[in-house]
């Protein structure tokens, strides 16, 4: 496994939750600051200049502060939980890699109210 040098406990276990979905050379890494906290997965393919395919991908995943902060205090069941619906807003994510014009960056903003919806019992 690769080595995650990611400070807060969300966003490791996110990380860890995302790695198979992304190529295994993928780099990622904690970005931002405490009061806007992210994690960066970035990626290159090989290629020509000027031709498909040689261009950096990344994903950028914006968190709200109180997620976070949320997580801290849920039990570790909502805990996972939470990571796995993360990696379900991931999954929808398509990169074309022979198209010169894709787009190379997505953001996918985690809100709060993830993590809540994480603690509630399933009823």
């Amino acid at each position: 496994m690769r080595t995650l040098n990611i400070r807060h406990p969300a966003m490791r276990c996110v990380a860890e939750a995302l790695l198979d979905l992304f190529p295994s050379g993928a780099d990622i890494s904690e970005i931002g600051t405490d009061q806007k906290p992210c994690l960066f997965v970035s990626w290159r393919t090989g290629g020509m200049a000027s031709h498909p395919g040689n261009i950096a991908w990344g994903v950028h995943y914006r968190f709200e502060t109180e997620a976070l902060s949320l997580f801290d205090l849920a039990t570790h069941p909502a805990q996972e939980q939470f990571c796995e619906r993360v990696r379900d807003m991931s999954r929808h994510l398509r990169f074309d890699y022979a198209d010169p014009d894709a787009v190379s960056l997505m953001i996918v903003d985690v809100p709060a109210g993830l993590m809540r919806a994480s603690m509630t019992p399933a009823g």
